[in-house]
Parts: structure tokens; C-alpha cells; sequence
């Protein structure tokens, strides 16, 4: 990051490994499965799971900008609370974790964001930080009646979007912005953020336009993991980190990783096999990754479909399957991959997210890839 806030935003912990919970504002979370007890997304069970990471030191709650689903049996992720009103709500009931809102630029214009953001910042005591991204469900954006751009122009887009988005920020009075696809006069926004200079911006860059964009924009890149041995995660991470640093700037890189954590490693394969193979929801998997394919260019098209697997079990992410152990073991690899932060998801998002706080983090601690948690901001 190039110049840190100052604020109490856990984000800037020195944790080897920070954690995180993805897409929990979503019904279905991140799995796209009709096995039992899958995240049916309602408010009471969101504050209980919210708390409960709060309280154990979780560096990030992020919500997922999702406006329909995908069809098939579970319709995946056709129930979402909208992000603004999420990590605000979140921000109220919290003490520790960063809050992140997600909004995809042509639908919120940056004099609303702005505010928005600067809004849930205050509510959170500067704990806020912003998950910008360009949008690739044009379905989505067919709701909006918004422009559908080709895939280099949305990035030329959020960057124009993102730079008045900071002015407004950081700007005392009143200013006009006069862009390629803003033109705004006498613009005004208070109070401005808690964090100076700003609060912190996330992206999940994956082509090589939203990975130029990532890297001279945002503080932190959202990745798929695309290579899964550790050379090949090496690779990936300096990649990414070198093209920060050729503009002048450092970002954090942090990828998504569905769990699967038993006492035994049979039974956390066994029951992987089970929700995934026996229970996954094809329909909805086909539906997204032809969607994914055409319009993300995050993967090429012949990797898609070896893909399929880890889009049911955890929308692409990374599987950590197996007894705490051997998830602790495999962070480890992650840590030496270069890999700063792990965004989680379960199918059961309340049973297991306690069952990691109370048998993974404790190895995470032994293992020195986490400090113990004291419940005192940083």
C-alpha cells in the first residue's frame, strides 16, 4: 500500500496471514450446492456469524455485489442484502474487523459512493474499506438500463471513476470535475472519511486490463488463485506485487478459499465429494462460468472447465480440505507463496466458521502465521 491511513483498520496488522469471510450478504454464500444446511442468508444468523469473527480477530467481513442469481435449483446467490446498508448494519454491531462495501462503478455514481463510504467509515471508527469493482453479469446491468462497455473501456471507466470518488474524499470545499464520463460542477461532500488520506480500495483485477488497473490503482488485488502448486502461486503473487512496484506503489494480494475442515482427512473429502460432486447445482455452475467466460477474461476458456470443480465448491477459490492440520500446513504454502490474506467460506457459514476459531486459529497461532488475538484494536 503506498501510504498507510491512520486509523485503527486491522488491515495493517503484521499477521502473516489475515482472514477473512466472503460473500456471507448472499444466500448460498460462495458454494453452489443444494446439500444440507447451506447459508440460507438472514439477518439474525448474519449478526451471530459477524460477532463471532469480530471477536476472534477476523481482519476482513466483505460482502459480495450480487443483484440476481444463476438459475438452476438453488438459483445461487439469487437472495443478497445490498452492500452499503450490509457494512454499515455490520459496522454498528462490530468492533475489530474491517468492514468492506462492494459496488460495481456504472451503477453508483461517485458523488453517492463517496458518501456512502465516508458514512460507514464514520459508523465503523475508521475500520472501512471499499471493494470496487467493474461488473461481468451483463444481465445484471440490463436491471440498471447501464452502458455495457467492452472489457478494456470498464477499467478506462472505474479509473476515472475511482480518481473523483478520492477527490471527493480528500478535497475541502467545493470543486468541479470535468472527466471523460463525469462532468460535475460545484461538487461538495462532509464529513470526509475517518482514514486520512483515504480508506483503503480493493480489486479483484484478473485480466490483464483489471490486473493494470489493480496494481496502479488499488491497495489491495482480489485474485483467483490460477496456478495451485507453490511455484506456480510464487509466480502469480510477484507478478502482481512487481507491477504495483513499476508504478511506484505496494499492494496487498489476497485470494478466496473454500473450507472443508474435519477431524479426519477422509471424512473433509468425503463430505468435499458430497456437496460438490453429488449435490453440486450444474445448471447454476454452467450458467455462471458461460457468463464468467465471456465477459470476466479472468480465466482462459480451456482453464474453465478443470475450474468447475472449485466454482461449485467455492466460486473458484482455493480448497482447504482436510483436518486443522493439514489446513494450517497448507497456509503455510500460501504464506510462502506470497499470498497476504485469505477471504473464507464454508457451506454451513455458522457451524463452521466457530469450528475455525476454535481449532484452526489456535494452530495458526502455534504455527506463528497469526499473533494471539487480545479483542484490542490495533
Amino acid at each position: 500500500m503506498t501510504e498507510r491511513p491512520v486509523s485503527e483498520n486491522p488491515l495493517y496488522n503484521d499477521n502473516k496471514m489475515k482472514i477473512g469471510i466472503i460473500a456471507m450478504n448472499c444466500s448460498h454464500g460462495s458454494t453452489i450446492t443444494t446439500a444440507e444446511n447451506t447459508w440460507d442468508m438472514t439477518w439474525p444468523e448474519t449478526k451471530e456469524v459477524v460477532q463471532m469473527a469480530d471477536q476472534a480477530g477476523f481482519e476482513v467481513l466483505l460482502p459480495v455485489a450480487r443483484w440476481k442469481g444463476y438459475g438452476g435449483e438453488t438459483n445461487f446467490n439469487n437472495r443478497t442484502f445490498e452492500t452499503f446498508n450490509w457494512a454499515a448494519a455490520v459496522s454498528a454491531i462490530t468492533n475489530y474487523s474491517c468492514i468492506f462495501s462492494t459496488a460495481h462503478v456504472p451503477l453508483v455514481h461517485p458523488v453517492a459512493a463517496a458518501k456512502q463510504c465516508a458514512t460507514i467509515d464514520h459508523i465503523s471508527g475508521g475500520r472501512f474499506a471499499f471493494n470496487v469493482v467493474c461488473g461481468w453479469f451483463k444481465n445484471e446491468f440490463e436491471m440498471f438500463g447501464a452502458e455495457w462497455n467492452e472489457h478494456e473501456v470498464r477499467y478506462e471507466y472505474a479509473t476515472e471513476w475511482l480518481e473523483f470518488v478520492r477527490r471527493i474524499w480528500t478535497t475541502d470545499g467545493e470543486f468541479d470535475f470535468d472527466g471523460r464520463w463525469f462532468q460535475s460542477k460545484a461538487v461538495w461532500s462532509e464529513p470526509k472519511p475517518i482514514q486520512k488520506p483515504m480508506p483503503p480500495v480493493m480489486n479483484a483485477g484478473g485480466s490483464p486490463a483489471g490486473q493494470k488497473f489493480a496494481a496502479t490503482q488499488a491497495d489491495m488485488n482480489f485474485v483467483i488463485l490460477k496456478e495451485r502448486d507453490i511455484e506456480g502461486g510464487k509466480a502469480q503473487m510477484k507478478n502482481l506485487k512487481t507491477m504495483a512496484a513499476e508504478a511506484g506503489r505496494e499492494i496487498e494480494v489476497w485470494i478466496h478459499a473454500y473450507i472443508v475442515c474435519r477431524d479426519t482427512e477422509k471424512e473433509a473429502r468425503d463430505y468435499a465429494e458430497h456437496y460438490i460432486v453429488e449435490k453440486g447445482d450444474y445448471v447454476a455452475v454452467n450458467n455462471l462460468l458461460e457468463i464468467f467466460d465471456m465477459q470476466s477474461e479472468t480465466l482462459p476458456s480451456e482453464v474453465l472447465d478443470q475450474f468447475r470443480r472449485h466454482f461449485i465448491g467455492g466460486h473458484g477459490g482455493y480448497p482447504l480440505i482436510g483436518t486443522p492440520e493439514q489446513i494450517v500446513d497448507s497456509m503455510g504454502d500460501l504464506i510462502e507463496m506470497d499470498v497476504d490474506g485469505i477471504l473464507l467460506s464454508w457451506v454451513d457459514y455458522k457451524t463452521e466458521c466457530k469450528q475455525w476459531i476454535d481449532k484452526v486459529i489456535p494452530l495458526m497461532e502455534q504455527a506463528g502465521q497469526r499473533a494471539p488475538f487480545s479483542g484490542i484494536k490495533v
